[in-house]
């Protein structure tokens, strides 16, 4: 038995098929949806990307510990390659992000071979001398938006000059304008090579394939950066309830077909970076990011059922993040502000042959998850030295010999910013004030208000007590690692 991890980076679930949208293309994802296992309720603990492999592969919580953050991985940390590689799993990274691959960051240590592929979004790959690369001008990309106070901060504007002319000189030399150029073109065919050099091996491995994108810049070829550049109605506008705008297809919001195409943007907000009308057809492009995605991991599947690897291998589906396109009124990753848009992720996870294909699950899981899942499919118990796993194997789950892991989902980021869901609350919780914009504990319901737009805290304000009593337990035990005696929710806070 074998296992692959597809993991990406910024995935909106809001773009997913498998998770109610209707205008986007994503045939082959909602193909493994068919056949897969798709968990409803997932999330991370620790964002954003660096934290996540963290949680990925220690199946530990490190939310609370700023040392556990955006931070190399220490060598005496065991992750999932030391676990799994003394069991005679051959254990690759292949990956296209840049930040996994940075120096002194150590996200590559102790798998069996690791394939990075170079050239992705701000990669310092192509240098200015390479002659590749010779006439790229900034001035002539319209699509790059400095900040809009560039002449206050000129540090930070020459901050993103610098990250947007490696970005044109490594679209040029690789010519990244033709898909089958693109990052996630090139690092799937490397994994789809990595298979096929295998197929005879006998020996049991687990492939983590992680991908930069639909991570920005979205600088896509001009057939998936225009897919969906249409006067459809935008799917993200909500009533004061919370509840998501039905328009007539006859009456869209914004006529975006006119609208310049941005590729990238600094993170901030909606009329300071780009205007309301630019944010429509950003949407846009993103959704075409996801398309394109969904088109190369369809190429993964029929490379598996060509090779007979379908059969014998688990496939996990997953992502990172979201991302912010301005529900609350910003952009990527502005701040720590844990939002539905940010912290609810996908996971499908696809059992070989398709078993217990088509089920959808309504446990709440979260990325501590995953270690433990591909430990429990390969046979293997970490040694009694290893440091304890929080995170619970989900195949039970799966097999219908459990109905739930836990009560709640705790996360967090930069230690700035707290949450805590259910499934019937989101509770958001600032430790760090900003004066100039005060923040407050928030509360929503779910899951009707899907996108976080009504505070309710006002209206349930025991439920939100009751909630923060659990998230500040949760916190408190973790250094204890006693996490199995913790109470449960109150009723209030678990029924609303």
């Amino acid at each position: 038995m074998n296992a692959i991890v597809v993991a990406c980076n910024s995935v909106h679930l809001g773009f997913l098929g498998a998770y109610g949208n209707a205008w986007i293309e994503t045939p082959n994802l909602d193909r493994l949806a068919t056949e897969g296992v798709v968990f409803d309720h997932h999330f991370p603990e620790n964002l954003t990307t660096l934290p996540t492999r963290r949680s990925w592969w220690t199946g530990r919580y490190g939310f609370t510990d700023p040392d556990l953050g955006w931070t190399p991985l220490r060598p005496d940390e065991t992750i999932l390659p030391d676990l799994l590689s003394p069991h005679g799993v051959r254990t690759a990274l292949i990956s296209d992000s840049p930040f996994l691959r940075e120096k002194g960051m150590g996200y590559g240590r102790s798998f069996d071979d690791v394939i990075w592929i170079r050239g992705q979004g701000y990669d310092p790959y192509i240098p200015v001398d390479d002659p590749r690369a010779r006439g790229v001008r900034l001035e002539d990309e319209p699509g790059l938006r400095l900040p809009p106070d560039e002449d206050e901060d000129p540090e930070v504007a020459e901050r993103w000059r610098t990250r947007w002319e490696q970005l044109l000189r490594n679209r040029k030399a690789l010519k990244a304008d033709r898909e089958e150029n693109t990052g996630v073109a090139r690092t799937v065919k490397a994994a789809v090579g990595w298979l096929e050099r295998r197929k005879d091996d006998p020996e049991p491995f687990m492939l983590w394939l992680d991908l930069f994108s639909p991570h920005g810049p979205w600088d896509l070829p001009e057939e998936y950066r225009d897919q969906y550049a249409t006067i459809e109605p935008d799917e993200f506008e909500s009533d004061e309830e919370g509840d998501l705008v039905e328009e007539d297809d006859d009456e869209p919001i914004i006529d975006v077909e006119d609208v310049s195409v941005l590729i990238d943007v600094p993170a901030g907000a909606v009329g300071d970076v780009l205007s309301e009308a630019e944010l429509y057809r950003l949407r846009r492009t993103y959704a075409g990011a996801v398309t394109l995605v969904d088109r190369w991991v369809g190429e993964l599947f029929k490379a598996l059922e060509r090779l007979g690897r379908d059969k014998d291998t688990l496939l996990i589906f997953t992502a990172d993040q979201g991302e912010p396109l301005g529900e609350h009124g910003f952009v990527r990753r502005f701040r720590p502000w844990l939002y539905e848009e940010l912290v609810h992720t996908p996971l499908i996870i696809r059992m070989p042959g398709a078993k217990h294909g088509g089920m959808r699950h309504q446990a709440i899981v979260q990325t501590v998850d995953l270690l433990p899942t591909l430990l429990g499919f390969f046979g293997v118990r970490p040694p009694d030295e290893a440091p304890l796993i929080h995170g619970s194997d989900l195949l039970p789950l799966i097999r219908g010999e459990q109905t739930k892991i836990r009560d709640y989902a705790c996360m967090g980021m930069d230690v700035e910013e707290y949450a805590i869901r259910t499934h019937v609350w989101h509770m958001i919780l600032p430790l760090v004030d900003d004066p100039e914009e005060p923040r407050h504990p928030e509360l929503y319901r779910k899951p009707e208000d899907r996108w976080d737009q009504n505070n309710v805290i006002e209206q349930h304000g025991e439920a939100a007590e009751h909630l923060e009593l659990a998230l500040r337990r949760f916190v408190e035990a973790l250094p204890r690692e006693g996490l199995d005696d913790l109470p449960p929710l109150r009723d209030v806070a678990r029924r609303g």
